[in-house]
């Protein structure tokens, strides 16, 4: 089911994706000044691919990722990207370890493949928030109302409308 969540929320960004001009993928988005577009999808889309990739040997370094600027600057190659990450998403849940910087250390602590897949999610829904508020500007795109809102706030929200039709 987590599979599930996070290839939706990537289908989420690919139907933005492809509404979307190169020009305000790559540039400087004038909302959010120090970054790009690209670079929050980039961001996520190396996180997905540091999981995925790291699977196999059993530990997960989300520090040591590609940063590859290509794809925070080619939205087709982002796109291809995506779709990539959403094939090889759903692998059986196994225990972890996720190594991380502790300053001018590494510490490593246990973890698990759905839990990090649940960091994932929550992580691109975090960008896909920041992206929402730099589309403000471009009056071209058409995003749903759920596009870089939690699971858990929808499920509030709808709750509290049915809540307040019934009374």
């Amino acid at each position: 089911m987590i599979a599930r969540l996070n290839a939706e929320v990537l289908d989420q960004l690919v139907d933005f994706l492809a509404q979307l001009k190169p020009n305000d993928f790559s540039d400087f988005s004038p909302v959010l000044k120090t970054s790009s577009i690209g670079q929050h999808v980039r961001h996520i889309l190396e996180l997905y691919d540091c999981l995925v990739s790291q699977y196999e040997s059993g530990l997960v370094c989300y520090d040591h990722r590609k940063r590859d600027k290509r794809l925070e600057t080619d939205v087709n190659l982002a796109l291809v990207k995506i779709k990539e990450i959403q094939s090889n998403i759903r692998l059986p849940d196994k225990e972890l370890l996720l190594k991380m910087a502790a300053g001018s250390d590494f510490e490593t602590i246990r973890t698990s493949y759905n839990r990090e897949l649940c960091y994932n999610l929550e992580h691109c829904i975090h960008h896909q928030a920041l992206i929402n508020i730099a589309c403000n500007q471009l009056d071209y795109i058409s995003l749903p109302a759920s596009f870089g809102v939690a699971r858990s706030t929808i499920d509030y929200a709808n709750s509290q409308s049915k809540f307040e039709t019934s009374n």
